[in-house]
């Protein structure tokens, strides 16, 4: 059970990292005064790399710890969705029952250091990084550069099933539309394929937790820290996407964990009809 010191200093951590976030984007623009100008969503990048590259370790060790659980367990050809710069993939334990992972992150200034996180674990030539967003049209050419798809291979959606595992750890709290990247993502994933998901998510638990995820919100949250969603219902969309293709999961297997928090988040596995 929380105490209320616990739950203060919960609800006071933006704090600190909205005023580092902060520090970012003026070194950012310290560096590079003209790309505001002339490349936003490139200064964004930027500035939130930097932010990352210093303190995603950290941010990291905060993972809810089943994750670990169901990451020694992956096995095949894996999506990994915005990985960052690598800081989660010790938690593949097991790489020797894994074919291959691509990982799909758009932050370019963090593919080297994702690189070498991978080969740090023992991924190494298992492990492809693609540049791209949580979508499908954005995924496929990377794909295709990759060599996992040919261009003219994809005549009916059972062509892109190409999956037996797709992981997204606090990833889709900042997809820009939530429903289509899941419903894309969803469609890549083998039947009977793993849908791992570690996600922050609003707080429909504890009633003030909810109301301080909204006040974050307000705050600036959102445009401060890469596009992050504190108040995102991630499984009820994911659970409308399935139905709508499939009639549902097969299997739920999903829990919320730090119930009083913030950061709460839900955890587990979702296998696909």
């Amino acid at each position: 059970m929380a105490t209320t010191l616990d739950c203060l200093m919960d609800y006071l951590f933006p704090v600190p990292f909205l005023t580092i976030s902060i520090f970012y984007f003026a070194l950012a623009f310290l560096k590079h005064p003209l790309l505001p100008l002339t490349n936003f969503e490139s200064f964004k990048e930027k500035a939130f790399a930097g932010l990352w590259l210093q303190f995603g370790a950290a941010f990291a060790e905060q993972t809810p710890p089943q994750i670990s659980t169901l990451l020694a367990q992956s096995k095949g050809v894996i999506l990994d969705v915005g990985p960052g710069s690598g800081e989660q993939l010790h938690r593949f334990s097991q790489p020797q029952n894994i074919t291959a992972i691509y990982g799909v992150e758009p932050g370019v200034t963090l593919h080297d250091k994702l690189r070498e996180s991978a080969g740090e674990v023992g991924l190494g030539d298992k492990y492809h990084v693609i540049s791209a967003t949580a979508d499908l049209d954005s995924i496929l050419p990377g794909l295709v550069k990759a060599g996992l798809l040919k261009s003219n291979e994809v005549s009916a959606p059972e062509d892109l099933q190409l999956f037996d595992e797709i992981v997204c750890i606090r990833v889709l709290c900042g997809v820009p539309d939530l429903r289509s990247s899941v419903a894309d993502l969803y469609g890549l994933l083998k039947p009977g394929g793993r849908f791992v998901v570690c996600e922050h998510v609003m707080n429909s638990k504890s009633t003030a937790a909810n109301l301080v995820q909204r006040f974050w919100m307000l705050v600036g949250w959102k445009r401060l820290m890469g596009g992050c969603e504190l108040t995102r219902d991630t499984l009820q969309a994911m659970l409308e996407v399935a139905n709508e293709k499939d009639g549902g999961f097969a299997k739920v297997e999903i829990k919320q964990v730090d119930e009083h928090s913030m950061i709460t988040h839900i955890v587990g596995v979702l296998t696909k009809k």
